[in-house]
């Protein structure tokens, strides 16, 4: 949702600016796990014996999968672009088959709560 509008505020053309927003993503992702390692190993969680043992290919995968979620929401915008297809198209890849029954509960609780949103 951040995301949406800071491109609405922005005025950055969806369908022109697909490649930037793809790598955006995946960019996002990937930042996601590595601060989530991060936090992982400082020293407050080392101090309190916390651990946290995630694939990297997870997180990634629940990324896409959020992105394509929230902004599927906005047909009119993302429709015209080739983005929503991509987003489609990568959390459905057959690699990720396990993925998608593995984390399938956590996605299920999550749309219970994306789907009272309105942006």
């Amino acid at each position: 949702m951040k995301m949406h509008h800071y491109l609405m505020t922005w005025g950055i053309n969806v369908a022109k600016n697909t490649k930037l927003l793809r790598d955006a993503i995946g960019h996002t992702a990937r930042c996601a796990y590595s601060t989530i390692c991060r936090q992982s190993s400082s020293k407050t969680s080392d101090l309190h014996g916390g651990t946290c043992d995630v694939q990297k290919s997870s997180v990634i995968w629940l990324g896409m999968h959020a992105f394509y979620t929230v902004l599927s929401k906005k047909p009119e915008i993302y429709g015209t672009s080739t983005l929503l297809k991509y987003l489609r198209f990568e959390v459905s890849l057959s690699r990720n088959k396990r993925l998608r029954r593995r984390l399938g509960n956590v996605v299920k609780d999550g749309l219970s709560g994306v789907a009272a949103l309105n942006f």
